[in-house]
């Protein structure tokens, strides 16, 4: 298995970060983080204006309007950084920040931090960063399409739960609209 994700909490403000390695090129990761085409293989539906102020909707093929993750690129530096806010439903937005750092020619380290998030979210959304940073690695070896695994999902989470001693976080996504 990959390495956990990690966390760093401020009273009930949390930051996720995920560091992983993908042997494809800097462009080719870039692609798969900045392309409706290439989100689309393993994390979702999306709309990507790309540009600072630009639009980046994620889950906008689900039917209830207010699981569909609605944010705006707030740093576009090809084909090293993305930054965009995350806001689902009613909930508090937070960022999604993705640095990429080229390791050769044909092989491409990303970190994926996911800051300013209420505490009791952590149960969900790490366990579904890790998922999801799994099926993105399939989808880069592959080029294709990435099964989901609600299965793996909740393996992971478990083991988040058990490791970090998540008492008290949501295991169940409100409304289900988690990832």
């Amino acid at each position: 298995m990959e390495e956990l994700g990690t966390l760093q909490r401020q009273g009930d403000q949390t930051s996720l970060r995920f560091e992983r390695q993908y042997r494809r090129p800097i462009q080719t990761v870039w692609a798969a983080l900045t392309t409706p085409e290439r989100l689309a293989d393993w994390l979702g539906a999306a709309v990507v204006e790309p540009f600072v102020g630009g639009r980046f909707e994620l889950f906008v093929d689900r039917p209830n309007a207010s699981a569909r993750m609605l944010g705006r690129v707030l740093r576009w530096d090809p084909p090293t950084l993305l930054e965009f806010s995350w806001k689902v439903g009613a909930e508090p937005e937070t960022t999604l920040r993705c640095e990429l750092n080229a390791d050769g020619p044909n092989a491409t380290r990303l970190t994926l931090t996911h800051g300013e998030m209420a505490f009791n979210w952590v149960g969900l959304v790490l366990p579904g960063w890790h998922s999801l940073l799994e099926r993105l690695a399939k989808a880069l070896e592959t080029g294709s399409r990435a099964p989901d695994s609600p299965d793996r999902w909740r393996e992971l989470q478990a083991i988040y739960i058990e490791h970090y001693d998540l008492a008290g976080v949501m295991t169940e996504p409100p409304g289900g609209h988690c990832g």
